[in-house]
């Protein structure tokens, strides 16, 4: 499965379904636009069974049984720092939950990570949470996988944390441990 191309996933994400009356005002009154729904790729809407703690299936893919528990979740296309899909991520705001179809996508929003910031001190805004990112008209990012985030987050510049704790939150996330350096046998027995 994961070696989709980009047009399959974008494919398998246009399969959904647009956002229903209901949820588009579930989502207004949670303070978001209409131009951040709809924004290409625009917020859709989906059946998804959650598969451990990060991952997700689409209920189109899945052999349905009584042990199979679906809930309907807010989708959202993840392009990659080319702008290409990468991943379809499941959101579901009652519960701040989050997870990947594929496994493949480190953050929402990944795809302006590059675009210019024309304010001289403008850093990447980094949020906690999709709802936080759609209110600010998609600007910026989710971390979805920081570990994984932090090497494409090295040359994005400046990042603008929420607030303070958020920093700190961001700093012990993105820190990365030095890799582990081995040294030949011949050159420790020359020293």
């Amino acid at each position: 499965m994961t070696a989709l191309l980009p047009s399959r996933i974008a494919g398998t994400f246009d399969a959904n379904f647009g956002l229903s009356p209901r949820e588009r005002g579930e989502l207004h009154r949670l303070g978001i636009s209409d131009a951040a729904l709809d924004t290409s790729p625009p917020i859709r809407a989906g059946y998804v069974s959650f598969q451990g703690h990060d991952r997700f299936e689409l209920e189109q893919h899945l052999r349905l049984s009584l042990s199979v528990r679906t809930v309907r979740a807010f989708l959202i296309l993840a392009e990659d720092t080319a702008g290409e899909p990468e991943d379809i991520v499941a959101w579901l705001p009652a519960l701040g939950r989050t997870a990947t179809w594929l496994g493949r996508a480190w953050g929402i929003g990944s795809g302006g990570a590059y675009h210019p910031r024309l304010a001289e001190h403008e850093g990447l805004p980094v949020w906690r949470e999709p709802i936080a990112w759609l209110r600010a008209e998609r600007r910026g990012v989710v971390l979805l996988k920081p570990r994984v985030a932090a090497g494409w987050l090295d040359d994005a510049g400046p990042l603008l944390a929420e607030d303070h704790e958020h920093g700190r939150e961001l700093r012990a996330a993105l820190t990365r441990p030095a890799p582990r350096i081995l040294v030949p046998a011949e050159a420790r027995r020359a020293a």
